[in-house]
């Protein structure tokens, strides 16, 4: 049987794609509350103990026991993170990524591919996408700031530009913070540094 291998593909292409193709990260747990993609949906190849135990083992006795291990902790797994994959794909497809675009997303692409969902990879993982978050503050923007007391009605004001088709940027809303009068009251929890600025 021909095995087809997932198609490797840049961050640009992996962005534009998001709109109709949901995306998996197959990172730990502790990795992916710190800081994802929006909307990226985390199926993790290991938990957040299984992922220090395999880094440690791999620092003290190289990849081979390393490797070896993390294949022994993934296959009891397999049946649940495919089905979790089906579940979370559109028209069968994905796209995966991990933290540099390495074994953990081209080994969950392949199973993904085995249990027939069409899946690319972002090249470069995670990594290149904060790298791309980083890059895209270099470029000028032309900006109005709304500035003014504390419940001078700002929030409202934006409200009210974004009905009339307006693009706007609410940084309390994205921070879920209200600044130094109200802090986080009635808000959610409060995102990363990191996660601030994926939300953008």
């Amino acid at each position: 049987m021909l095995r087809i291998l997932p198609e490797i593909i840049e961050i640009e292409e992996f962005l534009s794609l998001r709109q109709s193709v949901p995306i998996v990260d197959v990172r730990s747990p502790a990795e992916y509350e710190h800081g994802c993609i929006p909307e990226a949906h985390n199926i993790p190849v290991f938990s957040n103990e299984e992922r220090a135990e395999i880094g440690t083992l791999y620092k003290q006795k190289g990849s081979e026991k390393a490797i070896e291990r993390g294949l022994e902790v993934v296959e009891p797994k397999l049946l649940k993170m495919a089905q979790n994959a089906l579940e979370t794909a559109k028209n069968k497809e994905l796209l995966v990524h991990c933290w540099r675009g390495g074994m953990r997303s081209a080994s969950m692409a392949d199973l993904f591919e085995t249990a027939g969902i069409k899946t690319k990879v972002l090249k470069g993982g995670y990594k290149a996408y904060r790298q791309y978050v980083r890059d895209t503050f270099k470029n000028p923007l032309n900006l109005k700031i709304i500035g003014g007391e504390t419940g001078s009605g700002k929030t409202e004001i934006l409200g009210e530009l974004k009905k009339l088709g307006e693009q706007i940027i609410d940084l309390e809303a994205i921070a879920h913070h209200r600044g130094s009068s109200y802090g986080s009251i009635g808000m959610e929890k409060q995102p990363t540094v990191e996660q601030f600025e994926n939300a953008r």
